[in-house]
């Protein structure tokens, strides 16, 4: 991926998979019109309403914040109604992917090879394997298996976790006879996170294959769709990217069984209307997508942006800015609207939720660098400022509410009709702007049963719509704190740190968690309240609702982040929870197996991979081999010996991360380690060897060998 951005390639005219223009251009002026018109029409009414007394610096910086806000509004609530009337109308939208195959199509053997990669940063091993698992048995299904291969891309700096990856992967390519079709690489280096991981697959083997699928550590897909993918590729050249819409899946919380039915109920009709204004400039979302690997490969190598990190430096949310280029080479960039056969899990929590938020915040503020630069379409662009604002909208919410606060603290005399009848039609408008696409959605549902047939259900459905929209009321406004502090962050130059996402809990809440992080918005609660009280009356009981929210904070992250989720009742049901799907069907079959064996003890557990290359002779001739021998190694001899001695005496607690992947990388030391181990007395070794070897000795297999279900494929 190291060719210039842009080539001859641009020029050459492209048409299957790309929408005409004349469609493109009628759709994106109509949309785009009701969105400015929509726009306009609140910034007169809020100009009215402020003007009334004549305009004072604070009225025009509010009137001047409003406007992107209520611009943002218009954006979203035109694509839900867009998105609402595409999934009713009598004819099929002309553009949809799905028309252009036929039913011969779907019966044409895929000649098409196809690289399916998923990179992983210490993930939780089971989960990962078991998952891809899924989705190989879901291909093999299909009879059109022959051409895909499957890549797990590690960036692991565990050295446990290193270990448990390698030996997943042996046993799943022993159980399902894979070995030549699942490969595992570990980079010794993780250079630009999961861009250069990929960006190292497509130097390495890139030119052996047509397409490449790009998964999440978390993401499930059904062999049905991947084959549907290729197919639609070989039919539209003109096409270097397909999005499809991942649901979300496996929530045990009450966040995120809440965002997974809201994902369930809104997100088709929001993919939509993307697809209807986006067009052939749509956005890539960095997974569960299929690109076409030759001109990824020569036109979408990401340069590190001007300055340093944050706003320089490494592109962190490289989706978008590969979309970009893919557009500028041109190709196009489609949505693929889909309701089956597409998954992700996502965060458990509302901390979890904000660390992820972190990340993608400071890698599209980052994007400010790209708006402005040469040769994007103009929908690129757009693109950009979208994902800019997503997040730059939070701070303007608080520099909103901040502003009123002081307007109300120095209040004009007010009384002249037409700024009171101003104010009203404002306050409907945008009342209507945020709930009439939600009202409109559920009615849809109930009406024609998309989710569910039944009509239990469906009043079940509006009951949980109902409720989703008092929890999403009660965190918008600590969303929209930690988001402004993040856009605030990102500004002074606080750069986020690569951490590994959480999708699991442990089935307790962490209430000093809690407390930490978001003590300070309570705090924050009372003392804008306070303010509010001496300020004016009518402003608290107008602003009562935000500061509730925030004062409460503590009690709402408590309550989203445990385990009662409203499951029992039959409350934020989805299809997938309803009739789940078999690729999903088999990952939970597989991984509930797991949960009966036997656990080690929790000192051990913190070391499972070391455990298994140290004591398992076949796990540690297995990373030996899978070891590239080196000329010359980073570290001396004398260190590695005298390192390996503490790990055997005192432990592998004794060292630190460095130290454990140092000795894991040489091959001598790994080797010698098994053999000292074994022969050592047991006065020459640490508590915690004695008690693993012999926990190893009185099991009848090897207790640190398996770490997959034990489901075998049998043989054609």
């Amino acid at each position: 991926m190291s060719a210039p951005i842009g080539s001859q390639t641009a020029n050459i005219a492209m048409t299957a998979g790309m929408p005409p223009k004349r469609i493109s251009r009628t759709r994106r002026a109509t949309f785009f019109s009701l969105v400015g018109l929509g726009t306009i029409v609140g910034a007169w009414l809020s100009f009215i309403f402020l003007s009334e007394n004549g305009m004072r610096l604070s009225e025009w910086a509010l009137l001047l914040v409003f406007i992107p806000l209520y611009y943002q509004l218009n954006v979203g609530f035109w694509t839900a109604l867009f998105g609402v009337w595409l999934m009713n109308r009598s004819k099929p939208d002309p553009l949809d992917l799905w028309l252009t195959l036929s039913v011969d199509d779907h019966e044409q053997p895929i000649e098409a090879s196809t690289a399916i990669i998923m990179p992983v940063f210490n993930e939780d091993v089971t989960r990962v394997y078991e998952g891809l698992r899924s989705i190989y048995l879901s291909l093999e299904a299909t009879g059109q298996s022959a051409n895909f291969d499957f890549f797990i891309l590690s960036d692991s700096d565990k050295a446990s976790q290193w270990i448990e990856e390698e030996t997943a992967w042996l046993e799943l390519c022993r159980q399902l006879q894979a070995f030549g079709r699942i490969f595992y690489r570990k980079r010794r280096k993780p250079i630009n996170r999961k861009s250069g991981n990929v960006s190292d697959f497509c130097r390495r083997w890139g030119k052996r294959y047509r397409y490449m699928v790009v998964l999440d550590a978390d993401s499930l897909m059904s062999g049905a769709l991947l084959t549907s993918m290729v197919r639609i590729m070989e039919k539209n050249p003109g096409i270097g990217i397909i999005q499809t819409f991942p649901k979300q899946i496996a929530a045990d919380t009450l966040l995120g069984r809440v965002m997974q039915y809201a994902q369930a109920l809104y997100g088709p009709p929001f993919m939509a209307g993307l697809d209807y204004w986006q067009c052939g400039e749509a956005n890539f979302w960095g997974h569960n997508a299929i690109l076409r690997l030759a001109p990824f490969i020569e036109h979408c190598a990401l340069p590190p942006l001007p300055a340093n990190a944050p706003f320089g430096g490494h592109i962190l949310s490289h989706d978008f800015v590969e979309a970009a280029l893919m557009r500028k080479a041109g190709y196009a960039v489609r949505l693929l609207p889909t309701t089956r056969g597409s998954y992700e899990e996502g965060p458990p929590t509302l901390v979890d939720m904000l660390k992820r938020d972190r990340r993608w915040c400071q890698g599209n503020i980052q994007h400010l660098w790209l708006v402005f630069a040469k040769g994007w379409h103009p929908m690129s662009r757009v693109n950009f400022i979208h994902g800019i604002l997503s997040y730059v909208s939070s701070l303007l919410w608080f520099l909103f509410l901040a502003l009123a606060t002081f307007l109300a603290a120095t209040p004009t005399p007010h009384g002249d009709p037409q700024a009171v009848l101003a104010e009203e039609i404002l306050l409907g408008l945008t009342a209507m702007l945020i709930f009439l696409p939600k009202t409109v959605i559920l009615l849809d549902e109930v009406i024609t049963g998309r989710m569910f047939k039944p009509l239990k259900l469906r009043l079940l459905t509006f009951v949980s719509s109902v409720l989703d929209t008092v929890v999403f009321t009660l965190m918008a406004p600590v969303l929209m704190v930690f988001h402004s502090r993040f856009v605030i962050y990102t500004v002074i130059g606080r750069s986020v740190n690569w951490v590994t996402q959480r999708r699991k809990t442990d089935g307790g809440l962490n209430w000093a968690e809690i407390l930490i992080t978001f003590s300070s918005v309570t705090l924050l609660g009372i003392a804008w309240a306070t303010l509010g009280w001496f300020v004016s009356k009518a402003f608290l009981i107008w602003i009562s609702p935000i500061l509730f929210s925030l004062v409460v904070s503590v009690l709402v992250a408590a309550l989203v982040s445990g385990s009662r989720s409203g499951r029992r009742f039959g409350l934020f049901l989805t299809p997938e929870e309803h009739e789940p799907p078999t690729v999903l069907k088999t990952m939970q079959e597989n991984l509930e197996e797991i949960k009966d064996r036997i656990q080690l003890a929790p000192e051990l557990e913190r070391h499972y991979g070391l455990l298994q290359v140290c004591l398992d002779p076949y796990v540690n001739g297995l990373h030996v081999s899978l070891l590239r021998r080196r000329r010359t190694i980073d570290v001396s001899r004398s260190y590695l010996d005298r390192i390996g001695h503490r790990l055997i005496t005192e432990g592998p607690q004794a060292l630190n991360a460095q130290e454990l992947k140092a000795l894991m990388h040489d091959t001598d030391t790994v080797t010698n380690l098994h053999y000292r181990l074994w022969s050592a007395a047991d006065h020459e070794l640490a508590p915690f060897w004695a008690t693993a070897i012999r926990q190893y000795n009185l099991a009848s297999t090897s207790p640190f060998a398996h770490t997959l279900a034990s489901r075998e494929v049998p043989a054609a």
